[in-house]
């Protein structure tokens, strides 16, 4: 593609101006070949605009930038490179009209709700895509560097899944994407709206805000599309009233064309009934906890917006045996889950006290540099619902690990939990003094394997880490 051509209808200022030849948009200099353009993001912590040299110098061919640059290189100055970014994308690698882009947004079940979908899809010989918070995944896997990518890397694995055949791409949209533009650029055939609740306010400030960032998802979706929403969250009512023709509200707890009632949960899994428009259909899933019910129903409807058959979604469904660091069986009596907010908490901690005769014992604490407001929420729900707990660091990243757990500490019940701050010390705790009919839960990081200290990294998976203090690690 010629530079003349990436640049049309695009706006911006152009300076230095050559057509020549692009090959491909990179925004880390580190990545920059010959032939390609480098676009200068600001960042919280980093300038793209200090690495227009080292992009020079790597032969980029072209900058795009928010101010003018030191270089003789032609240059396309725009007020928010981050905005153009995605418009580039778009004209470089194409719209990807040909593939359905599902859009799944909320609070909590994000993940279970993405990975249930693809289960379906692949069920259904759709050949899937995925970009979440665990993985990016088409034939391969790879682990995600975050929930969803910046605008250009979703546009390259648009690029990808396309030339692998996928028909679907569901993608997690996170809250951050939608307010940092990474996603403006995509049009989604169907946007899922999962749940509301407290995060995300080091970010966002208000709750207001948070929310219009999440339903700016609906934005976003094709006016021939299908918008899907949990009709039981009070946050939906602001959904209900857009335009859509095409609206699928799911409920778990008025009857309605799409609604399902839990028959049955254990530790080995769940049974619904669902009920469609037409039949009323029996799911089994390995899946733990009352509350997938709401992630399946969300899932079904997803499957029924893509016109795949119902015996195939329930096919799907059935077919997905765990997700990794959601209520994760670490070993006998012992869980894992991404659990970081007070509701997610509260779903997980009351799952277990029904799964138990014993004691239901918790290691959890709070991310540093990440909303303080919901550290003493978490701990009221820890103590309302554990019998006992352990607090200890999450990913303390720049912030005192003790001022965190202090924070945490104003919602505590002071009889019936302790301090110890190294996590991998707090996991033997909890192993140490558990009996043999107590359940135990590890919270917070969920699939992560790594964690935040200071200006250091180092590894930490929850589910590792148990398995070693066990003596079970193969």
């Amino acid at each position: 593609m010629r530079l003349s051509e990436l640049i049309s209808g695009a706006g911006g200022q152009v300076l230095n101006f050559q057509d020549v030849e692009v090959r491909g948009l990179e925004f880390d200099s580190r990545k920059v070949t010959a032939g390609k353009v480098f676009i200068a993001l600001s960042g919280e912590k980093v300038d793209g605009h200090d690495f227009i040299p080292a992009a020079v110098r790597q032969g980029a061919v072209a900058v795009i930038a928010s101010r003018k640059a030191a270089t003789d290189l032609p240059q396309i100055v725009y007020a928010d490179t981050r905005a153009a970014m995605g418009k580039l994308a778009r004209i470089f690698y194409g719209a990807f009209d040909d593939m359905q882009k599902i859009g799944i947004t909320g609070t909590n079940g994000k993940t279970t709700t993405a990975f249930l979908v693809h289960a379906i899809s692949r069920a259904a010989g759709r050949n899937p895509g995925l970009i979440g918070t665990i993985y990016y995944m088409g034939r391969e896997r790879v682990k995600a560097d975050r929930t969803t990518p910046e605008s250009l890397d979703i546009f390259k694995l648009f690029g990808q899944f396309r030339d692998e055949g996928s028909r679907d791409v569901i993608i997690e949209v996170s809250s951050h994407a939608l307010a940092l533009k990474r996603v403006d650029e995509i049009r989604f055939q169907i946007a899922l709206f999962t749940n509301f609740s407290q995060d995300h306010l080091d970010f966002h400030k208000t709750m207001g805000d948070y929310k219009q960032a999440k339903f700016h998802l609906f934005d976003l979706l094709d006016p021939e599309g299908w918008m899907v929403f949990n009709a039981d969250d009070p946050a939906s009512a602001e959904l209900r009233i857009r335009s859509f023709k095409k609206q699928i509200p799911y409920s778990l707890l008025t009857p309605g064309p799409y609604s399902a009632r839990v028959r049955n949960h254990s530790r080995e899994g769940l049974k619904l009934e669902i009920s469609g428009p037409d039949r009323i259909y029996q799911v089994k899933s390995r899946l733990v906890g009352e509350y997938n019910g709401y992630n399946i129903l969300a899932a079904f409807c997803v499957g029924t917006a893509l016109g795949i058959e119902a015996d195939t979604i329930i096919r799907g469904i059935e077919s997905l045996e765990s997700i990794r660091g959601r209520l994760e069986i670490a070993a006998p009596n012992v869980f894992v889950d991404f659990a970081h907010t007070p509701r997610a908490l509260e779903h997980v901690l009351k799952t277990l006290r029904l799964y138990t005769r014993g004691r239901v014992i918790v290691v959890f604490g709070c991310g540093g540099d990440r909303d303080p407001g919901k550290r003493p929420l978490m701990g009221q729900a820890v103590s309302r619902l554990a019998d006992y707990a352990i607090v200890t660091s999450d990913n303390p990243r720049s912030e005192p690990p003790r001022a965190i757990i202090r924070s945490i500490e104003a919602g505590m019940d002071p009889d019936r939990y302790r301090v110890v701050e190294d996590r991998r010390a707090a996991i033997a705790e909890a192993l140490k003094m558990r009996k043999p009919e107590d359940l135990v839960i590890i919270a917070g990081k969920g699939h992560e394997e790594e964690q935040i200290l200071g200006d250091r990294t180092i590894e930490f998976d929850d589910a590792k880490v148990i398995r070693e203090l066990l003596g079970t690690d193969k």
